[in-house]
């Protein structure tokens, strides 16, 4: 006999994961910053987390990398880039897909 994974607890699995990310931090030309969760979209099986870094921070420095954290401060995510700002605000954005294999 196989065992049949439901919808239902796909949701719950999509639903428990997203909501474990609190916070992220940004590195901002070397410093790490700390930034809410701006947005989370969840379409399907994938969960989307986005990070808005204020123009006052963003413009004329580089955003090396950011990652997400939960509650307790570990680090669950993280991703490198090296992108140099020189106008608006900077929109980070985290995809998730989730699979289930059994």
């Amino acid at each position: 006999m196989g065992v049949i994974i439901k919808p239902a607890l796909i949701d719950h699995i999509i639903k428990d994961m997203s909501d474990k990310f609190d916070h992220a931090i940004v590195n901002v030309d070397g410093k790490m910053e700390r930034y809410p969760i701006h947005n989370t979209s969840i379409s399907g099986q994938t969960v989307r987390k986005y990070v808005f870094v204020q123009d006052s921070d963003a413009i004329g420095k580089t955003i090396l990398g950011a990652s997400l954290k939960d509650k307790d401060g570990n680090e669950l995510i993280s991703q490198s880039m090296k992108i140099s700002k020189s106008n608006k605000g900077f929109l980070i954005s985290f995809e998730l897909e989730v699979k289930v294999n059994v």
